[in-house]
C-alpha cells in the first residue's frame, strides 16, 4: 500500500468524491468530467502507482465496511483476465453483505442458468441493478466502493469496452454503489469512456497530471523512509546525504516505480552493500547496458506495452513506429505533436494515429497542451539498447535516425525566406528589435526553430551513415 505520508493529496481526493465532500486538496489535481460521477477513473502511465493506490482504497474501504468488491484484472490468470467474472463477483460480495440479496441473486440465477457467461451489460441489469432496485424500494443502503484495478489488462479490447459501455448503460441506476476504476491511458479503454458517453457520470483524475511538486514530494517522503530502514539495518550513520536524496527523487522523474526499483536495487541483500549499490545508481549513465544495471527488471514490461500495443505490425507500422520513436528519443528538445509532423515531413495527425496505442509509455498532449514526452528516462535507454530492446521491431538504430533527422533539418532550412520575421532593415541587430522574441513566435513555427538550433548537432553525430527517412 502507499507508503505513510505519500499520496494524501490523492487519496483525499478519493475520499472526497466517495463521501460527495468538498473539493478540498482536489483542486491542485488534475481532473475532468462529472466531479460529482458514480464512476471515478484513475488513469495513469506505467509506474504511476495506481495500483498501490487502489490497494490503499480497497483496504480502507473494507476495514470500514464498505468495500463491495476489488477486482484485479491481470493478462497473467486466466480468471483475472477474463472480464465474464466481474459482474458476478460483485453480485456475489453484494450478497455476502446482505444476505437478502441471497435469494434474490439465486432466483435470477434459476431463471437464466447461462448468465454468468451472458453479455456483461446483462450480467450488470439482471444479478445487480433489478436486484438492488428491488431492494431498495423497502430499505436504503449506504454506497459501497467497488474497484476495478488494471481494467486494461484485459486480452481482448472488445470485453474492456465492453465493461465500459455496460456501466454506461445503467448510470442512474448505479446507485448505492460507486466504482473505481483504473487503467493505463490506452486508446480502448479511453475509447470506452468517451465514446460511451460514460465521462459524464465520472471524474477521471489524471495520476501522470499531478503537479511536479506534488509528485516529488511523495517519493522524497518515501525514499527517506525507505532508505533509513536500510541505515538502520547495516547500522549506517548519516545515510545518504540530503543531497544524495535529491538526486534520487530527481532520478525517479515523478514516477514510484522508478523509486521502488532504486531502493530495491540498493538494499538487494545478495548484495549486502548498500552503499556500493548506491554509488552504482548514481552513477549509471542514462545508456548503459551492464549486468548491474538498477532499471533492467523493467524491460520485459516495457517490451509487453509495445507488443500488447500493436500486435501484428505491418512493415509499414514497422518503419512508421521506428522512425517516431526514434525520432522523441533523439530529439534535443521536445516538440508537440503538430511540430514532430512539420518536422518529419508527416501528414495532419500521423504522430497520435502512431502512438495512440501507447499512451502508457508516450505521453501525447492534446493539442497546445505541451509536447510529445516519454515518462522516465528509463524508457529511452531501453529502446536505444538492442542488448534490452530484444524486439527488432522497436528497437531504435541510432546513428542511421540521427542522420535521417539531419537531413528533416535541412530540408525544413530551404523553406528558409529572407527578412522571414518581416522585419524591414536588415541593418538592425538583434537587440534593436523590441519585439523580435514575439516576431520570432509569430513568424517561425517550432520545428523552424528546431532546425535552426540542431541541425549541426544531428549532423556531426550521424556522420557516416545514410540517412534513412
Amino acid at each position: 500500500m502507499c507508503a505513510e505520508g505519500t499520496r494524501s493529496e490523492t487519496l483525499r481526493a478519493i475520499h472526497s468524491w466517495f463521501r460527495r465532500g468538498a473539493v478540498g486538496t482536489e483542486e491542485t489535481l488534475r481532473t475532468e468530467g462529472n466531479p460529482q460521477g458514480q464512476i471515478l477513473w484513475l488513469d495513469g502511465v506505467a509506474g504511476t502507482g495506481k495500483t498501490t493506490i487502489a490497494q490503499t482504497i480497497a483496504y480502507h474501504f473494507d476495514k470500514t465496511d464498505e468495500l463491495d468488491a476489488f477486482f484485479f484484472c491481470s493478462r497473467d490468470d486466466a480468471n483475472c483476465s477474463n472480464i465474464n467474472t466481474i459482474f458476478p463477483t460483485i453480485a456475489y460480495h453484494l450478497c455476502s453483505l446482505h444476505p437478502v440479496l441471497q435469494e434474490r441473486v439465486s432466483e435470477a440465477m434459476r431463471k437464466d442458468a447461462d448468465l454468468q457467461s451472458a453479455f456483461v451489460s446483462m450480467q450488470l441489469e439482471k444479478l445487480i441493478v433489478e436486484r438492488l432496485e428491488a431492494l431498495m424500494r423497502n430499505q436504503s443502503f449506504r454506497p459501497y466502493l467497488v474497484v476495478i484495478d488494471a481494467l486494461d489488462e484485459s486480452k481482448e479490447e472488445n470485453t474492456t469496452s465492453s465493461i465500459l459501455s455496460a456501466l454506461s448503460a445503467f448510470p442512474d441506476r448505479l446507485d448505492p454503489l460507486r466504482f473505481m476504476i483504473t487503467s493505463w491511458p490506452v486508446i480502448h479503454v479511453q475509447r470506452g469512456f468517451r465514446i460511451t458517453g460514460l465521462m459524464k457520470d465520472t471524474k477521471a483524475l489524471i495520476l501522470h497530471g499531478i503537479p511536479w511538486d506534488i509528485s516529488q514530494k511523495d517519493i522524497r517522503v518515501y525514499l527517506e523512509r525507505r532508505l533509513s530502514q536500510i541505515a538502520q539495518s547495516y547500522e549506517l550513520e548519516s545515510w545518504p546525504s540530503s543531497d544524495v536524496l535529491t538526486q534520487l527523487v530527481e532520478r525517479s522523474s515523478g514516477l514510484f516505480i522508478f523509486a521502488v526499483t532504486m531502493a530495491s536495487f540498493i538494499e538487494d541483500q545478495n548484495a549486502s552493500n548498500p552503499v556500493q549499490r548506491l554509488k552504482i545508481v548514481l552513477s549509471s549513465a542514462y545508456v548503459t547496458s551492464t549486468e548491474i544495471y538498477p532499471y533492467r527488471h523493467l524491460d520485459e514490461p516495457y517490451l509487453t506495452v509495445l507488443r500488447e500495443a500493436i500486435p501484428k505490425i505491418t512493415e509499414h507500422q514497422r518503419a512508421r513506429l521506428r522512425t517516431m520513436l526514434g525520432t522523441i528519443v533523439l530529439l534535443f528538445d521536445l516538440l508537440e505533436a503538430e511540430s514532430l509532423e512539420a518536422l518529419l515531413g508527416l501528414d495532419k495527425s500521423t504522430v497520435r494515429f502512431t502512438l495512440r496505442n501507447l499512451h502508457s509509455v508516450v505521453i501525447v498532449p492534446n493539442m497546445g497542451d505541451g509536447p510529445v514526452e516519454l515518462p522516465h528516462p528509463s524508457f529511452h535507454d531501453f529502446l536505444i539498447d538492442i542488448d534490452r530492446c530484444s524486439d527488432v521491431d522497436f528497437v531504435v538504430s541510432v546513428l542511421p535516425r540521427r542522420a535521417a533527422l539531419a537531413e528533416r533539418c535541412l530540408r525544413v532550412l530551404l523553406t528558409l525566406s529572407p527578412d522571414v520575421c518581416k522585419i524591414g532593415d536588415p541593418s538592425l541587430h538583434n537587440q534593436e528589435v523590441i519585439d523580435l522574441p514575439s516576431r520570432i513566435s509569430a513568424f517561425i513555427p517550432a520545428h523552424v526553430q528546431y532546425a535552426c538550433r540542431h541541425w549541426a548537432s544531428h549532423l556531426s553525430s550521424g556522420t557516416g551513415h545514410k540517412g534513412q527517412t
